[in-house]
């Protein structure tokens, strides 16, 4: 479970059976001053403290937090159904509307004993129930770089496996956005994945290529597209000649920018930082082909001249 590492608690406070729910909801500021937690923050502390007693830390295993139902509004000290049968209500506890499909979270409780071997006491009122969506922490740059994004796809042509000195490659990739699902400290999450910008590395001694345009590929419906003057490619795509014969390999890394949304929220949240993908190519020849003058062709004679 992660921990939001920027929050201050009040975790070590032991609360009374008898203290108020007032008095009980609140932390530390920077400064020395009290302040009310959010839902968040005490689900920070809650994971904070699960960490602590799967570590064997000697003090946080005299403390535990639970979700449970409120028993009654009015009772002081609150109680819930944790603590046994509850009795006749005193009030209404107003019901948490999370959205459509989306279940509340129950109130948050606490107990404690003096020792490993000594009684608990009985659960008390923390803070009121909330949405799932309001609890979690932000998804992060580590959580988006963890995700199984698949490497981008890409058109390279001609489709070969070799292409001749001062000719090259037209390389464009699929722009498309992807959509994966994951989940953050348990609540399902659809993370929006979007390609933002790509560099080609061609392998040879040029300066790879950084662009945020995908690139087209060449029309292959026989069509002859319009070209940058002074280019052998269609304007609007990506070529490389390659200057000398050899082997290349070719390789795209695209990065990718993303959004959240939590289920059952309509708010699609940023996330801090990008992924990267890294597409590489079979290996491509570049050759060199001289003209010759020949009595009949490469399928008449295919170790001809040329051929």
């Amino acid at each position: 479970m992660r921990t939001l590492a920027s929050v201050l608690i009040l975790a070590g406070v032991a609360f009374g059976v008898g203290s108020s729910a007032a008095a009980m909801d609140v932390g530390v500021g920077a400064n020395g001053g009290a302040y009310q937690l959010s839902a968040r923050e005490w689900q920070a502390e809650v994971a904070a403290h699960a960490v602590a007693v799967a570590a064997g830390d000697p003090v946080a295993v005299l403390k535990e937090y639970a979700r449970g139902v409120q028993c009654n509004v009015t009772t002081v000290p609150l109680t819930t159904a944790l603590n046994g049968p509850c009795g006749a209500a005193s009030g209404a506890v107003p019901a948490v509307f999370c959205g459509v499909g989306v279940t509340a979270l129950d109130p948050l409780w606490t107990r404690t004993r003096t020792s490993a071997t000594a009684a608990w006491t009985p659960w008390t009122y923390l803070t009121a129930g909330a949405c799932p969506q309001d609890v979690l922490p932000a998804l992060t740059t580590a959580d988006f770089r963890r995700l199984p994004l698949t490497p981008t796809a890409t058109t390279v042509q001609p489709g070969t496996g070799y292409v001749l000195v001062g000719y090259g490659v037209i390389v464009s990739a699929d722009p498309t956005p992807v959509d994966l699902t994951t989940t953050l400290l348990g609540y399902p999450v659809t993370v929006h994945a979007t390609p933002t910008t790509y560099r080609w590395d061609f392998g040879d001694d040029t300066p790879p290529l950084d662009t945020p345009d995908p690139g087209l590929p060449y029309p292959t419906d026989g069509s002859t597209p319009p070209t940058t003057p002074g280019s052998v490619y269609p304007a609007g795509s990506h070529g490389h000649p390659y200057q000398a014969p050899g082997t290349y390999t070719l390789t795209l890394t695209t990065t990718w920018t993303g959004t959240y949304q939590i289920a059952g929220d309509t708010t699609w949240r940023p996330i801090t930082g990008t992924a990267t993908t890294t597409t590489t190519h079979p290996a491509l020849t570049v050759v060199e082909r001289r003209t010759h003058l020949v009595a009949d062709t490469c399928l008449t004679n295919p170790h001809g001249p040329g051929c």
